[in-house]
């Protein structure tokens, strides 16, 4: 079998997937927060709401998968070179701005007209603006509480070329131990200072970090990892010998599965670990990873990712982020009150669902506009 075909390939359908496994649990996510007694009354019982309250970990697979895209067309022997520094951060942010913008006004004169803005609307959304709301633990909820992603992601970006170098300086496997390792470190050793001193700077560095790099940082760097990994041909059997995806990691797939056994078990008998919030973030961590890696290794996702109806939904999946959950905020006040919490999940699944995808659209739509007429 020919090694070329494999290497020619554009597009992981895989990573499309992920991207709808991890808006879809997201949306769920925000939709039971609003609905909560829709976890615990629906014929299925409490386990629905159990698996719900999980659907946040959506936000560590898009890390994972940010860090992964953002290096695949860099790394391996066909990679392209990194540009500088400021022309780096220019393609980013343009990539990202448009659609964040939009979402940020609109849903900003939506909170005027509702009589939602605080006091410091003006202020909030200067910082919203200026990617630092995730730096003010008053103001990074606000407007659209989801949006303290965008400032983890500016960050995220600020950071990716010095990242990089530090790939480049010391390999791909001592970097990625280097920089996943002293990202936890840190976090281990600010949570016992911030048990040891409550009330101090450190226990405010240990909340905010949670929301920001270098806590979050673990999780773009495994993706940009992996994504060096995955363009290595001596590390890639399905470069270096090209093999299909199940033949070269029929072996991994199987370890994923019995981690994620073991960490399930683990689990349903003794709990989440949940003495620190490191040792249950490092849990679902490692609950995220063995899904991500059983989706990323099988030839199935990977078709399934280049379906018509799938590669269209993951290409919206950054705009359906901005803007579903004051979507599903305002419907839900109409809708709950009116209706069983079952039912009212349900309709608003299917309603809030529906307007997300076309408020996405129409985003995406006026992004490609603005592009158009500015290159």
């Amino acid at each position: 079998m020919s090694s070329q075909a494999p290497a020619k390939r554009k597009t992981l359908g895989q990573i499309e997937v992920m991207r709808v496994v991890a808006v879809t649990g997201i949306f769920l996510y925000h939709l039971w927060s609003d609905v909560p007694l829709a976890g615990t009354q629906n014929p299925m019982g409490p386990a629905f709401g159990a698996i719900l309250a999980q659907g946040w970990m959506g936000v560590i697979l898009f890390n994972i998968v940010t860090g992964f895209v953002l290096t695949l067309p860099f790394a391996g022997p066909g990679g392209r070179p990194m540009p500088g520094y400021f022309t780096f951060l220019r393609h980013r942010f343009l990539r990202i701005c448009p659609n964040y913008y939009i979402g940020l006004v609109f849903w900003t004169l939506v909170a005027i007209a509702a009589g939602k803005a605080g006091a410091n609307l003006l202020g909030s959304f200067t910082q919203h603006l200026l990617f630092v709301h995730t730096l003010n633990p008053s103001v990074f909820f606000d407007i659209v509480p989801a949006y303290w992603w965008m400032g983890l992601l500016a960050q995220f970006y600020l950071a990716y070329p010095l990242l990089w170098g530090v790939f480049e300086k010391l390999g791909t496997r001592k970097a990625g131990m280097v920089l996943v390792g002293g990202c936890f470190g840190l976090w281990a050793l600010l949570e016992v200072l911030a048990k040891l001193f409550p009330g101090s700077a450190f226990a405010m560095c240990n909340y905010l970090f949670y929301f920001n790099l270098p806590y979050r940082l673990g999780e773009f760097a495994l993706g940009m990892y992996l994504a060096r990994l995955w363009r290595d041909p001596a590390a890639n059997p399905v470069l270096g010998q090209g093999l299909s995806l199940g033949q070269a990691f029929g072996g991994k797939r199987l370890a994923a599965w019995i981690v994620l056994a073991v960490l399930t078990a683990w689990g349903l008998a003794f709990g989440v670990p949940s003495f620190v919030l490191l040792a249950t973030h490092l849990y679902w961590l490692a609950c995220v990873t063995c899904v991500g890696l059983l989706f990323f290794f099988s030839d199935t996702m990977d078709s399934l990712g280049t379906w018509g109806p799938i590669s269209k939904f993951a290409a919206a999946s950054y705009s359906i982020y901005l803007m579903h959950q004051p979507i599903l905020d305002y419907a839900s006040r109409l809708v709950a009150p009116a209706m069983d919490p079952f039912p009212a999940f349900i309709f608003l699944t299917g309603a809030c669902g529906l307007l997300s995808i076309l408020a996405a659209r129409i985003t995406d739509s006026l992004v490609a506009k603005i592009n158009e007429k500015i290159g």
